[in-house]
């Protein structure tokens, strides 16, 4: 019983340790980048194609963040901004709704294609569920939350 509990804990520290060596220095990078000149056109970029859905500008980069690199990363971006107040309800809403369906598209995808799936088709799919789940949850949710856009 105390091997049990000393081998789970010693993989639970080793785990933190793990996410603490990626999740920090991720969010370092963000604050420094955050106020360049090259991010406000990444987000400028990136909020074309986000605008439709009812993103704000700001919520790209969470929106980037959780797409690529997975929604326990992408969560941390939304919640330091949503501290920050940088974010609206609708955003943060949105954001949940759109990386809950489609999150670390790389990885996963990379995950079932090894296993047999098609990857294209997989990916098409996710992004196609998702975009519209989330602009249904915007006309839903645009007006009961007061938010003008």
């Amino acid at each position: 019983m105390a091997e049990a509990l000393l081998h789970a804990f010693t993989g639970s520290l080793r785990l933190s340790i793990k996410l603490i060596l990626i999740i920090v220095p991720l969010m370092v990078a963000y604050e420094f980048v955050q106020n360049s000149r090259w991010f406000a056109k990444l987000l400028d970029f990136l909020h074309i194609f986000l605008k439709p859905l009812g993103f704000s500008k700001q919520a790209s980069i969470s929106m980037l963040t959780g797409i690529f690199l997975g929604i326990t990363y992408g969560s941390g971006i939304l919640i330091a901004q949503s501290q920050k107040k940088q974010l609206t309800q609708l955003d943060v809403l949105l954001t949940a709704v759109y990386l809950s369906m489609c999150h670390a598209v790389i990885e996963d995808t990379l995950v079932f294609v090894v296993i047999g799936a098609n990857g294209f088709y997989m990916l098409f799919t996710r992004i196609i569920i998702a975009t519209i789940m989330t602009y249904l949850f915007y006309i839903y949710f645009k007006n009961k939350l007061n938010i003008a856009k």
